[in-house]
């Protein structure tokens, strides 16, 4: 009997490891998907306290819109739902929509989802999330169609 409970503990704290992740460097990417879409995402700058290894990385971006320029838009149909959801659920999380340099606004997360507007146009969406670790800047690049 002495073995098999070996075995479940070593299972268990296997489980833990990828489940937990407590050797993570950086936040957790959001999975971000519209439409059965997966929307790819850019990581920008953030601070993360891991167990093994602290760090904080500056990227150069000075907003969404300078975040994604390299991005090729996902298509959306207009007033559609666009659901974020992390791994690791952060504290807090701000969103932010940018048409261009003058026109950006927050924009309410509701159930996991924040609807584009019914506007056609070409939009980037910023997200800082915060977690007890750290913080991390995300940005995602949506055509509304």
């Amino acid at each position: 009997m002495g073995k098999f409970k070996w075995i479940g503990v070593l299972v268990v704290l296997v489980v833990l490891f990828f489940v937990f992740d407590p050797f993570r460097g950086e936040p957790p990417n959001p999975k971000v998907e519209a439409q059965g879409k997966d929307i790819p995402t850019v990581q920008g700058s953030f601070c993360w306290d891991g167990l093994l290894r602290n760090q904080c990385v500056d990227k150069v971006y000075v907003d969404g819109l300078d975040m994604t320029k390299k991005s090729k838009p996902t298509v959306v149909s207009s007033n559609k739902k666009i659901d974020i959801s992390f791994e690791d659920e952060p504290e807090s999380i701000e969103i932010v929509r940018w048409k261009d340099k003058q026109d950006a606004e927050k924009v309410t997360l509701t159930g996991d989802a924040v609807t584009v507007p019914k506007e056609t146009g070409t939009y980037a969406y910023e997200i800082k999330a915060k977690w007890s670790n750290g913080d991390g800047q995300f940005a995602f690049l949506v055509k509304v169609d």
